[in-house]
């Protein structure tokens, strides 16, 4: 009966499509960010991975941290730059050979600057060699599996080295096109924003001759006021005049700050 469950618990994963993650992701939690935030400040411990430089960030110590909190702390980079791939060291410094540099490697396509420009039609001719070359292989290996397969494994072999080649000689035209995608699309936007900029600008001057009609109509109208508020008093028609030219100027200053606003 107790190995029910655990039976349960591995049918249950069976039928899972991936794999499930690993537990530490449940220590990624708000609460669990905000004490760890809280414990560098109070040692002192900047936050802020904004530097570029290599050396190593000061950090607390993970030994000294509760359990739920040491999975937070991310590794240091690595110092080294030194990988080992099935085996055998590689450099992440030294620049990948080119085919001229890879003994008994035969370039497969030709060498002239219209191809590095436009390698689509010679890599797609690779990779039907190279898949034909592989069936190939697969024919002679189920016919004599003991010989027949070095010759074959040689041409994938070269044919994949060209392909690669191809392809790395083709990235700096790529990164160029790219690039000018990127700056086109930048004076896109900013011709956008200018045609925005006119039409608030036509908006404005529109409001801005609205409120000088209405300007000139509340002067007449102004005169017409004081001559009828003489009955009430002058210190009231005054009082209600410097009102309305008030409320006029501020109209006035918003319209101007607006405009030189938009215009910045």
């Amino acid at each position: 009966m107790a190995d029910q469950p655990q039976q349960q618990q591995q049918g249950e994963r069976m039928k899972a499509p991936f794999p499930t993650p690993p537990p530490f992701y449940k220590h990624f939690t708000k609460d669990n960010l905000t004490s760890l935030r809280r414990l560098r400040k109070e040692a002192g411990v900047s936050t802020d991975r904004s530097h570029t430089d290599d050396g190593p960030h000061p950090d607390l110590d993970i030994l000294s941290l509760p359990p739920e909190l040491r999975y937070l702390i991310p590794p240091p980079p690595p110092t080294e730059l030194t990988i080992h791939t099935f085996g055998f060291p590689r450099s992440l410094a030294a620049p990948p050979p080119t085919l001229t540099e890879l003994p008994g490697i035969t370039r497969l396509y030709p060498s002239h600057p219209a191809v590095l420009l436009n390698p689509q039609a010679h890599l797609i001719s690779l990779a039907r060699t190279q898949l034909t070359t592989f069936l190939t292989l697969i024919g002679n290996l189920s016919q004599n599996p003991a010989e027949g397969w070095e010759d074959e494994t040689k041409n994938i072999e070269e044919v994949t080295l060209n392909m690669l080649d191809l392809v790395n000689r083709y990235r700096p035209h790529q990164a160029r096109e790219t690039l000018i995608l990127a700056m086109e699309e930048r004076v896109r936007r900013m011709r956008g924003k200018v045609e925005e900029i006119e039409r608030l600008k036509g908006r404005v001057g529109e409001v801005m001759a609205g409120f000088q009609d209405a300007g000139s109509n509340g002067d007449e109208g102004l005169e017409g006021l004081g001559a009828d508020a003489r009955g009430r008093g002058d210190d009231d028609a005054d009082d209600e005049v410097g009102r309305r030219k008030a409320r006029q100027r501020a109209a006035w200053a918003a319209l101007d700050e607006t405009a030189l606003g938009e215009g910045g």
